[in-house]
């Protein structure tokens, strides 16, 4: 959880303006993915860029080639709101109805940050420009969990027919568990064959390059759709799995 908190805290120094999140992040929460398949396949072409916390946590899925194509995010690295009470301002901001409990288990409210959000059609052109919501919960550790939701467009492919490790059945709502190990390297050419051909094959194993050294780490990941909006938790390697679904159960009711 150290080194989970500790990447956190770097990427949010940084701006990610025009910057694209990485293959698996794409995927949701926070996963940038080029689809190579058909409809509810997960077949990815890999491609390094850089990372950063903004947008590892937002983005609005797989699309069908030819279509969207990838996602940007750009965020301030300082909360826009530091009181609960914002979350109506948030809503207002962002153009739809959202539900961040005020906890999750052991892990309060911190502070919410506005993400713009736009997707990347086959031409390079920006569509779907909107705002999302990102929430940040801390323990008493000062460990993270990161909750994203985003009233992500109509065009994208449905988050039950992207990859996942596990499905919950919560109060009727499916909610899909991944855990994603992820290598973060100054450049491409500092992986190893192993690690390019197994992104290649992979969607829970992600490769990005723009760190300042080579770092491994691992992080835990809910994703669900409740009211029409997608919500997506990310937490630490040592998050216990059972205890993650229940902050799922906290913002289900």
């Amino acid at each position: 959880m150290k080194d989970f908190d500790k990447y956190i805290k770097n990427e949010l120094n940084k701006s990610v303006e025009d910057s694209s999140p990485s293959d698996y992040l794409k995927n949701k929460i926070d996963l940038e993915i080029n689809s190579q398949g058909e409809k509810g396949e997960f077949k990815m072409k890999k491609r390094f860029v850089l990372v950063a916390a903004a947008a590892l946590v937002l983005s609005v899925g797989v699309f069908a080639a030819g279509k969207i194509t990838g996602t940007i995010s750009s965020s301030s690295s300082q909360y826009n709101y530091t009181n609960y009470t914002d979350m109506t301002k948030a809503e207002k901001k962002s153009g739809f109805d959202a539900y961040a409990p005020e906890s999750l288990g052991d892990y309060k409210f911190d502070g919410i940050t506005m993400v713009n959000m736009a997707d990347m059609d086959d031409t390079g052109a920006k569509i779907n420009k909107r705002k999302a919501i990102r929430v940040t919960y801390k323990n008493e550790a000062d460990d993270k969990v990161l909750l994203a939701i985003d009233k992500y467009p109509e065009n994208s492919i449905a988050t039950s027919e992207q990859a996942y490790q596990e499905m919950r059945d919560i109060k009727g709502v499916p909610v899909y568990y991944s855990r994603l190990e992820s290598v973060f390297l100054p450049d491409e050419k500092d992986a190893t064959k192993e690690e390019l051909e197994r992104s290649k094959k992979d969607p829970f194993f992600n490769l990005a390059v723009g760190s300042d050294k080579r770092e491994e780490d691992s992080s835990k990941h809910l994703i669900f759709d409740y009211k029409g909006v997608q919500y997506a938790l990310m937490a630490g390697d040592d998050m216990d799995v059972n205890e993650f679904y229940k902050m799922a159960e906290e913002i289900i009711k």
